[in-house]
């Protein structure tokens, strides 16, 4: 049994021996990662890209879905600490995060904003592990992405450079494909409200149901929180006709400074940055039921002469109203003249002249 033991002892000593070296080597074999060919990494990506475009509706053709499509692959396949992709607001020129993923909250670290600054002035973002690159448009700069180097990652950082240097003519176009079907999808939708307020117009619905039901489709055809129609009187001022919008309940009188202003000229008025306008003093008008962002009001005409004002305040998505949006506005403004023209001819052949609109 002794020798027993001395031989189970001996072999047990020798297998470890020899095997603690090789142990050693799987476990330092285990902690390199296997090399990542680019161009692999390049074609995964690009096939995520593309698939992102198969969504039918919803966030996934916007360019939010495109860019969270991006970084959710781009940090799975390269495993880098973290990313982001940021977009140039059309209306605000403003960087905009549409996407990040990783473990940095991108829109509100500093380092990230500091990145933003720096790829204003260089085609490449370096700032320690932070590196980027920028998105083009029509030969412009569009946006930005931007990483953060990790421990972990898969590829060294040169290589994840020169990773989204052949990714970023894709992702641009892509980008700006969702942001075209997002545009074309929206105006369909406007057209809509824009047939649906000249049937409302049109309709056999009594006079103030009328109007007020006209409004309500004018004020979600630019998405504002709350608009009002004034209706001028025989004095030449001007009196409350219809109020709606989400903000605006319960509300059944008002006045605005801006609209009389607007009846007075005739010139319609748009205003981007309410809380620095002195034309919106507080507790006055819009600003005694809510801060005013941005307010748009237009002339309402009856051929060449002032009837009225369209108003509406504060878009529901925190971005300011825009020039498109006072053409349509004002597009609409003609057929609220025509359907008040037509009341006010009625009243006249049915029971007498009226002066104007009774609220």
């Amino acid at each position: 049994m002794a020798v027993v033991r001395r031989k189970i002892a001996r072999s047990s000593r020798k297998t470890t021996a020899k095997k603690s070296p090789a142990g050693m080597r799987r476990k330092i074999a285990s902690r390199t990662p296997a090399p990542v060919r680019e161009d692999r990494l390049l074609q995964a990506l690009q096939q995520a890209l593309f698939k992102s475009l198969s969504h039918s509706e919803g966030e996934g053709r916007s360019p939010i879905g495109v860019a969270a499509v991006f970084v959710q692959s781009f940090l799975q396949l390269t495993k880098v600490h973290a990313i982001a992709v940021y977009v140039r607001d059309e209306q605000t020129r403003d960087m905009t995060c549409l996407a990040e993923a990783g473990g940095s909250d991108a829109s509100v670290v500093g380092g990230w904003q500091a990145g933003l600054t720096q790829a204003e002035q260089q085609a490449r973002i370096s700032l320690g592990d932070l590196q980027g690159i920028r998105l083009h448009r029509i030969g412009r700069m569009d946006g930005v992405v931007m990483f953060q180097a990790g421990k972990s990652q898969r590829v060294p950082s040169r290589a994840v450079l020169s990773l989204l240097t052949a990714i970023e003519p894709w992702l641009s176009v892509l980008l700006d494909h969702a942001r075209l079907t997002v545009k074309y999808a929206a105006k369909i939708l406007r057209i809509q409200h824009m047939e649906q307020v000249s049937d409302l117009l049109n309709s056999a619905l009594g006079e103030q149901d009328k109007l007020r039901r006209a409004l309500d489709a004018a004020i979600r055809l630019v998405e504002a929180e709350a608009g009002a129609l004034f209706l001028g009187t025989s004095d030449g001022s001007l009196r409350l006709s219809a109020i709606g919008g989400e903000r605006a309940a319960g509300l059944t009188a008002m006045q605005s400074s801006i609209a009389a202003g607007v009846h007075r000229t005739g010139q319609a008025v748009l205003i981007t940055q309410g809380a620095q306008d002195a034309r919106l003093p507080a507790g006055q008008g819009w600003q005694a039921v809510l801060p005013v962002a941005s307010l748009v009001s237009v002339p309402v005409r009856m051929g060449a002469r002032a009837v009225g004002v369209l108003e509406v305040v504060n878009r529901r998505s925190g971005k300011p109203f825009s020039n498109w949006d006072v053409l349509e506005l004002a597009s609409l403004s003609n057929q609220f003249g025509l359907a008040i023209d037509n009341l006010r001819r009625g009243s006249v052949n049915g029971a007498g002249a009226k002066d104007s609109l009774t609220p």
